[in-house]
């Protein structure tokens, strides 16, 4: 099985795949933005089993994202990665479907806690 990470930061991205990859989740589909995952999400739907979003992407944004990749499935956990300032938008990915979120910068065994409590590792 395989986690999604979506952002348009590569070092996010980098930061998030190596800590999952140091905690042995290593089988991590990348994407740039929010186009870029949903073209994924869609070909690996099967195969996901956590997605992680970031809310401010160009093209299609983090929430309406959530809303897109709740037609693919229902079940999928989503953790939104996310910065103090924008709690109306952690509310709005709430709303649309987002089980929860992460505040950057974060520490990594605390992420790492949260993607094991999801998907029961």
């Amino acid at each position: 099985m395989s986690i999604m990470v979506a952002d348009d930061s590569d070092v996010v991205r980098s930061v998030v795949t190596k800590a999952l990859s140091l905690y042995g989740y290593s089988d991590v589909i990348e994407a740039s933005d929010g186009m870029e995952a949903l073209e994924k999400a869609k070909l690996y739907n099967n195969k996901i089993e956590l997605y992680i979003l970031d809310i401010n992407m160009p093209g299609i944004d983090g929430i309406t994202l959530i809303g897109e990749l709740r037609k693919l499935n229902r079940t999928v956990p989503i953790i939104m990665l996310t910065t103090e300032s924008e709690r109306a938008k952690m509310i709005k990915a709430k709303e649309f479907g987002a089980t929860g979120w992460v505040i950057k910068p974060f520490e990594s065994d605390k992420f790492i806690k949260i993607v094991n409590m999801l998907i029961k590792k």
